[in-house]
């Protein structure tokens, strides 16, 4: 931190006149022209500072007329008779501010010995869910921002994926780096914030980098009109760079264990991966506060096609399907393949509404095109959906899993081919 401001408060006839006259190389300012983030206060005895302006200083020079000087004293002050001030003032200042810029850093340390207590309590986690949750929620406040988004990147996608977000106007997609610019990540910089237009919210971009390689972007959304504090950036990027090693990590020790977890035939997540994570998940809803929601589906007559063109032709059939469900959900999503035909999606953060639209997007990208499995085979085939959400649904597994498969066999009994929600 460089030089502070000085703020003037004084019935003292040409004071900060004076000041701004004998030590040109200071900043000596009225309240209205406070722009730096730590004050310095020069005040009369009399002055009541906090109940007058607002502003609250880390060290004042108060100017008394009289001795003795008054009982009262706010830490940091350093008393003087008015007549010898400007007879001291390099002195004097040069104590105030001193003083001032060592109560900074030392809240600056306390920032940061707060911070490495939070990288120690990640290792407590036991899924990335949980640890990128963890980190992004204190980014967020940090930065003083409602909205974010942490991504990684996953060499099996070979791109960014979103990993925690809590902003409903972020948008997967399959470019390299979703929704983040990559002008903003070009310079060696900590973070790196968006113009934007006037009336629109601004992008941060907070990099997370193991030497030279990016593995890790936090997104966060600045709100119209909302003033952005680089100081808080800067201990933002301090953290998540601490949080750099943990978070890799933790990436890899999850996907080796995905992959332990993973049906052989389509590749997505097995029946036993299922039962662990959704217990991990109602216990992580229960702790936040928070909800998810699950959808069974079920593939409309799959039968026929195995009757038709023969059962490795049904199973080509669920790979394709399984291949088509996987890119229309995001990467926290988990698609596991419950059993025969039947597959289940359980959606981190995600109420029913929002888990109507997922399953929508679901339905058109299995629908919508045939799947052409070889030289004269072309399969049509579409899916029924039920959804259930904790803990509007059920509060217990076994009760949200039955409310869910209720509703899709509701789907599959009638139309086919549509979503239900539970309890509609």
């Amino acid at each position: 931190m460089g030089a502070i401001d000085f703020v003037v408060l004084s019935s003292r006839e040409g004071l900060l006149g004076r000041l701004r006259e004998s030590c040109p190389a200071r900043r000596f300012v009225t309240p209205s022209e406070v722009t730096e983030s730590l004050h310095a206060g020069i005040v009369d005895s009399s002055w009541d500072g906090e109940a007058m302006t607002g502003l609250t200083f880390a060290s004042r020079i108060v100017l008394c007329d009289t001795l003795p000087f008054p009982e009262q004293r706010h830490p940091g002050d350093f008393r003087v008779l008015a007549s010898e001030f400007e007879t001291r003032v390099d002195e004097l200042l040069s104590w105030c501010e001193e003083f001032a810029l060592n109560q900074h850093r030392l809240r600056e340390l306390e920032q940061e010995v707060d911070l490495s207590r939070q990288v120690q309590a990640l290792m407590t986690e036991v899924e990335l869910s949980g640890v990128a949750e963890r980190i992004a929620g204190t980014i967020l406040d940090l930065l003083s921002l409602p909205n974010g988004t942490l991504l990684l990147y996953d060499s099996a996608r070979e791109k960014f994926v979103n990993v925690y977000s809590n902003d409903p106007s972020y948008k997967d997609s399959d470019e390299y780096l979703p929704g983040v610019p990559h002008a903003m990540l070009d310079g060696p910089q900590a973070f790196a914030v968006s113009k934007g237009e006037r009336g629109k919210p601004r992008l941060v971009a907070l990099p997370a980098r193991m030497g030279e390689d990016l593995i890790g972007v936090f997104r966060g959304v600045i709100p119209p009109g909302e003033l952005f504090d680089e100081k808080k950036a800067e201990l933002a990027a301090l953290f998540l760079q601490a949080t750099t090693a943990v978070l890799s990590n933790f990436n890899r020790l999850t996907r080796s264990a995905e992959l332990a977890m993973c049906d052989d035939l389509t590749k997505a997540f097995n029946r036993r991966f299922f039962d662990s994570y959704l217990d991990q998940e109602i216990e992580r809803s229960r702790r936040y506060g928070s909800g998810f929601s699950i959808i069974f589906l079920d593939l409309d007559d799959l039968k026929e096609v195995n009757n038709r063109y023969g059962h490795l032709t049904g199973s080509r059939t669920l790979q394709e399907v399984a291949k088509r469900v996987l890119g229309a959900v995001r990467a926290i999503d988990k698609v596991v393949r419950f059993g025969g035909d039947e597959f289940c999606i359980i959606l981190p953060q995600t109420d029913h509404r929002k888990a109507e639209g997922v399953a929508d997007r679901v339905r058109r990208a299995i629908c919508d095109a045939p799947f052409d499995l070889g030289p004269g085979i072309s399969v049509e085939i579409t899916a029924s959906f039920g959804i259930a959400t904790y803990p509007q649904h059920a509060s217990a597994k076994e009760d949200l899993i039955r409310v869910a498969d209720s509703a899709m066999y509701a789907v599959k009994s009638t139309t086919k081919n549509a979503i239900k929600v539970a309890g509609s």
